[in-house]
C-alpha cells in the first residue's frame, strides 16, 4: 500500500476520511475503469482495491504487516473478472468496498472516547431542541 495515511480524531474528520476514499474508490470504478479493470489482473496475486482520504485509489497487495494498520479491504478482488459479466464484477467490487469503507469508518470510531462519539451528535440535537446544557451533561459523561 502507498504512504497515505490518515488518522482522525473527530467524528467530523472520519466523516471527511470516509467521504474522500470514497470519491477515489468511486473514481476507480467509473472514470478509472478501463485502468482499474487492467490492473485487476487474474494472473496477479490476491489484490485490494484501496481509496485513500486524498481522493486517490489503488490497486495493490493486502498490507503486509500484522495487524494491519487499517482494517483489509476484500482480498482477491482480480480473480473474478473474467469470469463474470465487467459490469457484475464492478458492482461486486463495489459492494465490497462499501463495506470495506464502513469498516475503516467503524475502526476510526473506536478510536474515540465516549465523549468524542457522542457529544458532537447531541450537541447538535440540542441545537435543534433549543436547549442550553452542554450534551455530555444531560447524559452524565461529563
Amino acid at each position: 500500500m502507498s504512504s497515505v495515511s490518515s488518522s482522525p480524531k473527530t467524528v467530523e474528520e472520519i466523516f471527511k476520511d470516509y467521504s474522500a476514499r470514497r470519491a477515489g474508490i468511486v473514481r476507480a470504478l467509473t472514470h478509472d475503469v478501463d485502468e482499474f479493470y487492467n490492473l485487476c489482473d487474474p494472473e496477479k496475486e490476491n489484490l485490494c482495491l484501496y481509496g485513500h482520504p486524498n481522493e486517490t485509489w489503488e490497486v495493490n497487495l493486502p498490507a503486509e504487516e500484522v495487524p494491519p494498520e487499517l482494517p483489509e479491504p476484500a482480498l482477491g478482488i482480480n480473480f473474478a473478472r473474467d469470469g463474470m459479466n465487467r459490469r457484475d464484477w464492478l458492482s461486486l467490487v463495489a459492494v465490497h468496498s462499501d463495506c470495506w469503507l464502513l469498516s475503516v469508518a467503524f475502526f476510526f470510531g473506536t478510536r474515540l472516547n465516549q465523549n468524542e462519539r457522542y457529544a458532537q451528535c447531541f450537541s447538535e440535537m440540542q441545537v435543534g431542541m433549543g436547549a442550553e446544557s452542554s450534551s455530555g451533561q444531560m447524559f452524565g459523561w461529563r
